[in-house]
Protein backbone atom coordinates (compact mmCIF):
# COMPACT_ATOMS: atom_id res chain seq x y z
CA UNK A 1 0.00 0.00 0.00
CA UNK A 2 2.78 2.29 0.74
CA UNK A 3 4.37 1.55 -2.67
CA UNK A 4 1.26 2.79 -4.37
CA UNK A 5 0.98 5.88 -2.51
CA UNK A 6 4.74 6.54 -3.50
CA UNK A 7 4.12 5.93 -6.75
CA UNK A 8 0.83 8.34 -6.88
CA UNK A 9 3.12 11.41 -5.05
CA UNK A 10 5.60 10.72 -8.03
CA UNK A 11 2.92 10.66 -10.74
CA UNK A 12 1.23 14.08 -9.03
CA UNK A 13 4.88 15.68 -8.84
CA UNK A 14 5.13 15.24 -12.66
CA UNK A 15 1.71 16.41 -13.38
CA UNK A 16 2.55 19.29 -11.55
CA UNK A 17 6.20 20.13 -13.06
CA UNK A 18 4.81 19.73 -16.49
CA UNK A 19 1.96 22.43 -16.49
CA UNK A 20 5.04 24.85 -15.16
CA UNK A 21 7.32 24.08 -17.76
CA UNK A 22 4.37 25.05 -20.46
CA UNK A 23 3.07 28.47 -18.86
CA UNK A 24 6.57 29.94 -18.25
CA UNK A 25 6.63 32.49 -21.32
CA UNK A 26 9.45 31.92 -23.15
CA UNK A 27 12.78 34.62 -23.34
CA UNK A 28 11.94 36.92 -26.85
CA UNK A 29 15.00 37.12 -29.11
CA UNK A 30 13.84 40.78 -30.01
CA UNK A 31 16.29 43.00 -31.42
CA UNK A 32 17.30 46.26 -29.65
CA UNK A 33 15.59 49.77 -30.82
CA UNK A 34 17.97 51.84 -31.55
CA UNK A 35 17.74 55.07 -29.70
CA UNK A 36 19.23 57.88 -32.07
CA UNK A 37 22.65 59.50 -30.99
CA UNK A 38 22.01 62.66 -29.54
CA UNK A 39 22.78 65.29 -31.90
CA UNK A 40 22.19 62.91 -34.63
CA UNK A 41 20.35 64.18 -38.16
CA UNK A 42 17.37 62.24 -37.82
CA UNK A 43 15.40 65.34 -38.33
CA UNK A 44 17.67 66.86 -41.28
CA UNK A 45 15.92 67.60 -44.37
CA UNK A 46 17.88 65.81 -47.07
CA UNK A 47 16.28 68.11 -49.90
CA UNK A 48 17.13 71.08 -48.11
CA UNK A 49 19.03 73.59 -50.57
CA UNK A 50 22.75 73.28 -50.31
CA UNK A 51 23.61 76.72 -51.88
CA UNK A 52 27.10 77.90 -50.89
CA UNK A 53 27.98 81.47 -50.99
CA UNK A 54 29.22 82.43 -54.54
CA UNK A 55 31.59 85.52 -55.63
CA UNK A 56 30.08 87.03 -58.45
CA UNK A 57 31.14 89.83 -60.62
CA UNK A 58 29.43 92.53 -63.07
CA UNK A 59 31.03 94.77 -65.45
CA UNK A 60 29.19 97.63 -66.33
CA UNK A 61 30.76 99.81 -69.33
CA UNK A 62 30.12 102.51 -72.16
CA UNK A 63 31.66 102.95 -75.64
CA UNK A 64 31.67 105.73 -77.37
CA UNK A 65 34.31 104.87 -80.47
CA UNK A 66 33.92 100.95 -79.66
CA UNK A 67 36.86 100.69 -77.86
CA UNK A 68 35.83 99.92 -74.11
CA UNK A 69 33.76 97.08 -76.18
CA UNK A 70 36.58 95.59 -77.66
CA UNK A 71 38.23 95.26 -74.37
CA UNK A 72 35.04 94.24 -72.38
CA UNK A 73 34.55 91.80 -75.00
CA UNK A 74 38.39 90.40 -74.04
CA UNK A 75 37.81 90.49 -70.62
CA UNK A 76 34.69 88.39 -71.08
CA UNK A 77 36.89 85.28 -72.11
CA UNK A 78 39.21 85.84 -69.18
CA UNK A 79 36.56 85.85 -66.38
CA UNK A 80 32.99 84.98 -65.67
CA UNK A 81 30.93 88.01 -64.98
CA UNK A 82 27.66 89.83 -65.67
CA UNK A 83 27.82 92.38 -67.94
CA UNK A 84 25.54 95.69 -68.41
CA UNK A 85 26.30 98.16 -71.54
CA UNK A 86 25.47 101.86 -70.68
CA UNK A 87 23.66 103.79 -73.51
CA UNK A 88 22.57 107.46 -73.72
CA UNK A 89 19.07 108.20 -73.93
CA UNK A 90 19.02 110.42 -76.96
CA UNK A 91 20.66 108.66 -79.73
CA UNK A 92 23.00 109.75 -82.53
CA UNK A 93 25.02 112.92 -80.90
CA UNK A 94 28.47 113.44 -82.03
CA UNK A 95 29.96 113.85 -78.49
CA UNK A 96 33.39 114.16 -80.32
CA UNK A 97 32.39 116.85 -83.14
CA UNK A 98 34.09 120.16 -82.93
CA UNK A 99 36.43 119.07 -80.46
CA UNK A 100 34.15 117.94 -78.36
CA UNK A 101 32.33 120.66 -77.62
CA UNK A 102 28.74 118.49 -77.13
CA UNK A 103 30.91 116.29 -74.57
CA UNK A 104 32.38 118.89 -72.65
CA UNK A 105 29.08 121.05 -72.00
CA UNK A 106 27.75 117.56 -70.51
CA UNK A 107 30.99 117.44 -68.24
CA UNK A 108 30.62 121.15 -67.36
CA UNK A 109 27.12 120.83 -66.22
CA UNK A 110 27.73 117.93 -63.92
CA UNK A 111 30.73 119.80 -62.80
CA UNK A 112 29.03 122.74 -61.83
CA UNK A 113 26.36 120.83 -59.48
CA UNK A 114 27.56 117.19 -59.20
CA UNK A 115 25.09 116.30 -56.39
CA UNK A 116 21.57 117.34 -58.50
CA UNK A 117 20.22 114.23 -60.56
CA UNK A 118 19.32 116.83 -63.51
CA UNK A 119 22.88 117.74 -64.33
CA UNK A 120 23.68 114.42 -65.53
CA UNK A 121 22.12 113.23 -69.76
CA UNK A 122 19.50 110.79 -69.23
CA UNK A 123 20.74 106.71 -70.12
CA UNK A 124 18.80 104.19 -71.42
CA UNK A 125 17.34 102.52 -68.27
CA UNK A 126 18.85 99.60 -66.53
CA UNK A 127 17.91 97.35 -63.50
CA UNK A 128 21.10 95.94 -61.73
CA UNK A 129 20.45 94.30 -58.16
CA UNK A 130 23.82 94.88 -56.97
CA UNK A 131 23.37 92.71 -53.95
CA UNK A 132 24.08 89.93 -56.25
CA UNK A 133 28.09 91.21 -56.82
CA UNK A 134 31.19 90.96 -54.78
CA UNK A 135 32.95 92.95 -57.47
CA UNK A 136 32.38 95.42 -59.79
CA UNK A 137 34.57 96.01 -63.11
CA UNK A 138 33.53 99.31 -64.44
CA UNK A 139 35.42 100.35 -68.09
CA UNK A 140 34.98 103.54 -69.48
CA UNK A 141 36.22 105.92 -72.04
CA UNK A 142 38.08 109.47 -70.75
CA UNK A 143 36.86 112.50 -72.37
CA UNK A 144 38.89 115.47 -71.33
CA UNK A 145 40.89 114.25 -68.84
CA UNK A 146 37.05 113.12 -66.73
CA UNK A 147 34.76 109.87 -67.14
CA UNK A 148 32.31 110.04 -70.17
CA UNK A 149 29.05 111.64 -69.03
CA UNK A 150 26.90 108.94 -70.02
CA UNK A 151 28.65 106.55 -67.63
CA UNK A 152 28.60 108.81 -64.61
CA UNK A 153 24.76 108.96 -64.81
CA UNK A 154 24.99 105.39 -64.23
CA UNK A 155 26.99 106.16 -61.57
CA UNK A 156 25.51 108.45 -60.27
CA UNK A 157 22.32 106.05 -59.97
CA UNK A 158 24.51 103.07 -58.87
CA UNK A 159 27.81 104.00 -57.19
CA UNK A 160 25.87 104.64 -53.66
CA UNK A 161 24.90 100.70 -53.91
CA UNK A 162 28.19 99.58 -54.47
CA UNK A 163 29.73 100.52 -50.58
CA UNK A 164 31.41 97.77 -49.88
CA UNK A 165 31.88 95.77 -53.05
CA UNK A 166 35.33 95.46 -54.74
CA UNK A 167 35.89 98.21 -58.01
CA UNK A 168 38.45 97.90 -60.93
CA UNK A 169 38.61 100.78 -62.97
CA UNK A 170 39.48 100.16 -66.61
CA UNK A 171 39.90 103.50 -69.03
CA UNK A 172 40.31 103.69 -72.88
CA UNK A 173 42.09 106.89 -74.02
CA UNK A 174 43.69 108.59 -76.91
CA UNK A 175 46.73 109.77 -74.46
CA UNK A 176 45.59 111.52 -71.54
CA UNK A 177 46.22 110.24 -68.10
CA UNK A 178 43.35 108.68 -66.13
CA UNK A 179 43.80 110.26 -62.85
CA UNK A 180 40.76 112.44 -63.18
CA UNK A 181 38.81 109.62 -64.27
CA UNK A 182 39.48 107.92 -61.11
CA UNK A 183 38.58 110.63 -59.21
CA UNK A 184 35.49 110.61 -60.81
CA UNK A 185 35.20 106.95 -59.55
CA UNK A 186 36.04 107.59 -56.41
CA UNK A 187 33.58 110.80 -56.07
CA UNK A 188 30.74 108.57 -57.88
CA UNK A 189 31.82 105.16 -55.50
CA UNK A 190 31.96 107.18 -51.61
CA UNK A 191 32.24 103.76 -50.50
CA UNK A 192 33.56 101.59 -52.91
CA UNK A 193 36.64 99.24 -52.03
CA UNK A 194 39.05 100.52 -54.95
CA UNK A 195 41.70 97.94 -56.02
CA UNK A 196 45.24 98.77 -57.33
CA UNK A 197 46.33 99.06 -59.74
CA UNK A 198 43.64 100.99 -62.42
CA UNK A 199 44.22 99.40 -65.67
CA UNK A 200 44.48 102.26 -68.07
CA UNK A 201 44.57 100.90 -72.21
CA UNK A 202 44.86 103.73 -74.64
CA UNK A 203 43.41 103.65 -78.01
CA UNK A 204 46.86 102.34 -80.07
CA UNK A 205 46.94 99.25 -77.43
CA UNK A 206 43.62 98.22 -77.79
CA UNK A 207 44.67 95.23 -79.94
CA UNK A 208 47.04 94.29 -77.23
CA UNK A 209 44.00 94.20 -74.63
CA UNK A 210 44.42 90.20 -74.39
CA UNK A 211 47.90 90.30 -72.94
CA UNK A 212 47.43 93.75 -70.92
CA UNK A 213 44.13 91.95 -69.48
CA UNK A 214 45.81 88.92 -68.59
CA UNK A 215 48.50 91.39 -66.56
CA UNK A 216 45.79 93.04 -64.90
CA UNK A 217 44.10 90.12 -63.51
CA UNK A 218 47.55 89.27 -61.91
CA UNK A 219 48.05 92.45 -60.28
CA UNK A 220 45.08 92.63 -58.71
CA UNK A 221 44.82 89.00 -57.58
CA UNK A 222 41.16 88.30 -59.09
Amino acid sequence: MKRYIIYFFAICMMFTLASCDKDEPASPNQPETETPEEGGNENENPDAPNTPSEHKTLIAYYSYTNNVERIVTELRLQIEADVVEIEPAQKGLDYAANNYALGTQLLNAIKANPNSASSYPAIDNVEVDMTKYDMIIIATPLWWSQMAAPFQTFLFQYGPQMEGKSIGVIVSSASSGISGVVVDAKRLIPKGNFVEPNLWIRSSQTTSAKSLIEQWLKDIEY
